[in-house]
């Protein structure tokens, strides 16, 4: 699948609340049968990634809701808390696409509904959203990433905190700003040879993020934006 390009088809919800996922599609997010699957929801879409392990804090409820396995033939669950935030009834068709590795779904838009009164298919943010595992501690930074950003490998970048739930990384500068509502931590590090960022301990302990957790990346201007994933 070239850059820009993304698959996209229109999936039935059958009579207990499954799709069976094309083996493309599965393919180029790199999810295999039998696996934990992990559902992220947003505005008006959701999407599913596979998971290496459930961490010990999967057995909160809301998590479990939101994990699920993927059988031989592609067939999923999707979640029910899901199907009703997002208004999808049995039967029903969704929207499914791989966009940036992700399988991304919504609810197919009514033919009949007004113009006004239909959302965009996808929030436009998507294209710029990447859902990583943090592993020992570290990310591997995708490369459209670190072309968006003008980024290369041994580059330093530092880190800023952005609310009680957001870190902000940068390009290094030989000065320790507090830039509006960024706040220096006076943390830095330097991307690795195999595209690898090191996310510092003392940030990860402050937003709670631990090795295994998926954390939402993606890009604003200069910045590089990670949010672990609810």
């Amino acid at each position: 699948m070239k850059k820009d390009e993304s698959l996209k088809e229109y999936l039935t919800i059958d009579n207990m609340g499954r799709v069976k996922v094309p083996t493309l599609f599965l393919k180029h997010a790199n999810i295999h049968p039998s696996s934990p699957i992990q559902f992220f929801n947003y505005k008006n879409f959701f999407v599913m990634r596979q998971v290496n392990f459930l961490p010990a804090r999967l057995e909160k409820k809301v998590a479990k809701n939101l994990t699920r396995s993927i059988n031989e033939l592609g067939c999923i669950v999707i979640p029910k808390m899901l199907r009703e935030i997002h208004d999808i009834n049995l039967h029903e068709k969704i929207e499914v696409k791989v966009i940036n590795t992700s399988i991304v779904l919504k609810k197919k838009k009514e033919e009949n509904k007004p113009a006004g009164l239909i959302r965009e298919p996808l929030e436009p943010e998507l294209n710029k959203l990447s859902l990583l595992e943090i592993k020992e501690g570290r990310v591997k930074l995708p490369s459209s990433v670190l072309k968006s950003l003008d980024l290369e490998e041994h580059i330093q970048l530092q880190f800023f905190i952005k609310g009680n739930n957001t870190i902000v990384a940068k390009k290094h500068k030989y000065e320790f700003p507090t830039e509006g509502i960024l706040l220096f931590t006076g943390q830095s590090r330097v991307i690795k040879k195999d595209k690898y960022l090191n996310i510092p301990k003392k940030l990860r302990d402050y937003l709670n993020i631990y090795n295994g957790d998926t954390l939402e990346i993606t890009t604003l201007g200069d910045q590089l934006i990670i949010k672990k994933a609810l």
